[in-house]
């Protein structure tokens, strides 16, 4: 994490009102080749549906759905079983599902689904099912009520952002149908004028992930750019680096990445995003990220889980849930994982604790929840960057054994983070909530080791041993509210919120010699002394930044939501002190503002059918002029960044396309001679194609195509201009699919491709494209009446060794790596 610091460089039909539902960048022939694809793609997924159709309804299927809502229960009907279903929502609010496991006709299992509940489906004439209120309700409300068909999906969509719910699973479970698009709450993907996914806990299950990073490696827009030895690790997505520092934690930044283990959401919002979140600390343009926290459940839970993963670090995981009180109005949700042992690269270790509890209470018109959390992670002889400090070379091919680790033994990374959220909602009015947030974290890290420089393109490596003892304290709140009223035929969604990040940071740099050695034949010494210097709990501060902002948004709907256009504004203030840690003499301050804009237009020509396009403005904190300019101690304005984007969205009833383009534009700071200057800019231009759900029944993909023309633009004296951006591929895939071949058998694979991509500005050296294949085999069943599942991942299953780019430095890849694990629900 002291990077920052461092002086270095699931099948349902589109919601409806009828039903529950649960410039043009430089590659025409490949966007041919993309339009030409995508047609064959929705040919031939069109025709999946009808034949669907005409067998689901006699077909027996297993289902796995928990007790809960009914809503909540029906809407994953719809989505798994592939059928509409019509009813008045209000039927079926307040009102509870007895859950439903095991292989059912949809008739029988609709049944089970509505017993106790004074419900009963009806089969329609178009092949859907009606809810209407059973005989035995009818003769107690003293008459014959009729089969209505008012969207439950749409009204619970509707609640969703004000009421706290998450949007269902989509068809297959590993994405959900929508997710939180930062203030103006959880929204459907078919109404989001934005590029936006939203990652299940099955998918984090089933693929045995162990980061935020592991997740988002299924997005063929994110690239890691870091070594992931800290939980989570850096990104670059449209051109653009994304920090871990700006990933949200249940809507709030500054709150750092708890275990995988607790998480139940990560929503990922593509491209720009100042209005949505504000400004995080470390200003990422390229997408907003969201960590969702586990929540209780309706129903107990108690899950063992135990790992392995290789060379010979084993784990094991516990997550236990229970409700209490009248209409189990508390609940309590607690999450522990352990790690520890070596792993697949030459003695390098790792040790992981983590344990968070999540506390939450519900009424009638307010809701409360809390999380409190604790995670220490310690690592021995971690993966490092590479960097290259001239351009005079060519970089030359990673050492051919992918375990190689040309780090000292004596190195480590350790941390630890504490960290604590209250958040709370309550309906002022049924069209008013007000809501308020607060969390806070507090981190130590402390890293020894050496930053490595390339130096030949025989591999010889410049070797900067350094000890540096850091601490981050953080906190941040958000206040708002947000509501609906009408204006005539128009419908309006609009919030107001107001938010402060505050973070104290300090970091010793501690340098302790140069050494050379060389990455095909390391040479190794002994560990330097720390004696005498101070440990992360003994650092001075060196920096204070203060975030504050305040945002209004409104959604304007009209033609039952077929047209909507969200229209937003925040004004953003950054206050920064930066301190010598030694003398703690102030040495330099800024406190800059600027207002930024967003605009986004979502139109439904048919309900499977979303059209949209966006204007959004992004933010990143102003830089310092440096010693040696002669403007030194100049302090910039936040750079505002420009996107648009147009893109459609097409549902065929459990199988979901996204396609759109883009164009962003950031400045950037650079040198022009003797002054420091914002001349310089970057244009990013690409296309994005997105793909998720079933195909056919039990297969599923996850996946997608991504072309990105990132250039340099206004550099200083023109010696860059049109120049590929450092570590911006221009071609970028990811494919992953599944298969349930037997019952409770599932096989997958996935294939992430990576172009060539230069390392330099100035394009003198470039690193080749590279390729990843991943696979994966679990079998889920009951043992002894309790569920249990077992899971087997390989990540790089040909155990390829190949440089990963980044902004002037290179990772190497991870090697082939086994997972396996037992889960057991007692």
């Amino acid at each position: 994490m002291s990077r920052i610091n461092a002086p270095m460089p699931n099948r349902p039909q589109p919601s409806t009102a009828n039903h529950i539902y649960s410039k043009q960048p430089r590659f025409r022939p490949m966007v041919m080749a993309i339009h030409l694809a995508l047609a064959g793609t929705l040919g031939a997924a069109a025709f999946i549906p009808t034949v669907y159709a005409q067998t689901a309804a006699a077909e027996l299927r297993h289902y796995d759905i928990p007790a809960g809502p009914l809503q909540t229960a029906l809407n994953r009907f719809s989505s798994d079983a592939g059928i509409f279903l019509a009813g008045d929502s209000s039927l079926a609010r307040e009102k509870s599902s007895p859950g439903l496991k095991g292989d059912f006709t949809v008739s029988q299992a609709l049944e089970a689904l509505l017993a106790g509940t004074g419900l009963q489906a009806v089969k329609l004439g178009d092949g859907g099912y009606g809810l209407r209120a059973s005989p035995e309700a009818q003769r107690t409300d003293g008459g014959s009520l009729p089969v209505v068909a008012v969207s439950a999906q749409r009204d619970t969509a509707g609640d969703i952002a004000a009421k706290g719910a998450l949007p269902a699973p989509y068809a297959g479970g590993q994405v959900a149908r929508g997710g939180r698009v930062g203030m103006l709450g959880n929204k459907d993907v078919m109404d989001t004028p934005f590029n936006t996914v939203s990652y299940t806990s099955d998918l984090i299950l089933d693929q045995q992930a162990k980061s935020v990073s592991d997740v988002l490696a299924n997005n063929p827009s994110v690239r890691i750019i870091y070594p992931d030895n800290d939980g989570s690790t850096d990104y670059f997505v449209r051109g653009n680096k994304v920090s871990q520092l700006d990933i949200g934690y249940d809507g709030l930044y500054g709150i750092g990445t708890p275990g995988i283990e607790s998480l139940e959401r990560i929503d990922v919002l593509i491209g720009a995003n100042a209005l949505l979140n504000g400004l995080g600390p470390s200003g990422g343009v390229g997408a907003m990220i969201n960590q969702v926290p586990k929540k209780a459940l309706e129903t107990p839970l108690t899950r063992l889980t135990f790992s392995w993963i290789s060379d010979s670090q084993i784990g094991g995981a516990v997550d236990l849930s229970r409700r209490f009180g009248a209409d189990n109005q508390f609940g309590i949700r607690v999450n522990a994982a352990y790690r520890d042992g070596d792993l697949p690269v030459d003695r390098q270790s790792r040790k992981v604790t983590t344990a968070t509890v999540a506390l939450d209470w519900r009424g009638r018109d307010a809701r409360i929840s809390s999380n409190f959390g604790y995670r220490e992670n310690d690592n021995q002889s971690p993966a490092r960057t590479t960097y290259l400090l001239t351009n005079t070379f060519q970089i030359p091919p990673p050492p051919a054994d992918s375990a190689r680790n040309w780090q000292n033994t004596w190195t480590y990374d350790n941390s630890k983070t504490r960290f604590a959220t209250l958040r709370g909602e309550y309906d002022i009015s049924p069209a008013v909530t007000a809501y308020v947030a607060i969390g806070g974290s507090k981190m130590t890290e402390e890293e020894l080791f050496a930053n490595t420089f390339l130096t030949s393109s025989n591999g010889a490596i410049a070797r900067r041993t350094v000890y540096w003892p850091l601490y981050r304290n953080s906190w941040s709140a958000e206040a708002g509210l947000r509501g609906s009223l009408r204006t005539g035929a128009v419908k309006h969604g609009w919030s107001v919120v107001a938010s402060q990040i505050a973070v104290t940071n300090g970091i010793a740099l501690n340098d302790l010699g140069v050494t050379a050695s060389n990455i095909y034949n390391p040479v190794y010494f002994n560990q330097p002394s720390i004696a005498g210097l101070r440990d992360a709990n003994n650092v001075h501060k060196t920096g204070d930044t203060n975030l504050t902002g305040l945002a209004l948004s409104d959604t304007l709907s009209v033609l039952d939501d077929k047209l909507q256009w969200t229209v937003g504004l925040r004004q953003q203030n950054v206050a920064t002190k930066s301190y010598d840690e030694a003398s703690q003499a102030l040495t330099g301050r800024y406190d800059k503002g600027r207002l930024t804009y967003a605009t986004g237009l979502t139109l439904r020509p048919t309900n499977n059918l979303s059209l949209y396009t966006n204007y959004i403005e992004g933010l990143q904190p102003g830089a310092t002029v440096g010693a040696g300019y002669t403007n030194a101690g100049q302090v910039f304005a936040p750079y505002v960044s420009r996107q648009f984007e147009i893109g459609a969205k097409y549902d065929f009833g459990g199988f979901l396309t996204t396609l759109n383009a883009y164009q962003i534009s950031t400045p950037n700071a650079q040198a022009n001679g003797a002054i420091y200057t914002i001349d310089g800019r970057q244009r990013t231009e690409g296309i994005e194609l997105n793909t998720y759900g079933e195909v056919a029944r039990n297969v599923r993909l996850l996946g997608g195509l991504v072309l990105t023309d990132a250039r340099q633009v206004n550099t200083a004296n023109g010696a860059n201009n049109g120049k590929r951006v450092q570590g911006a591929a221009e071609v970028q895939a990811n494919l992953g699919a599944e298969w349930d071949f037997a019952p409770g058998f599932t096989v997958s694979g996935r294939t992430l491709y990576t172009g060539r991509e230069y390392i330099d500005a100035g394009n003198l050296q470039a690193i080749p494209g590279s390729i990843r294949y991943d696979a994966g085999l679990r079998y889920k069943t009951m043992i002894g009446g309790h569920p249990t599942a077992l899971r087997f991942n390989v990540e790089n299953l040909t155990d390829k060794s190949y440089w990963v780019g980044g902004q002037g430095f290179l990772i190497q890849s991870r090697p082939r790596t086994f997972s396996l694990s037992a889960s057991v629900d007692l």
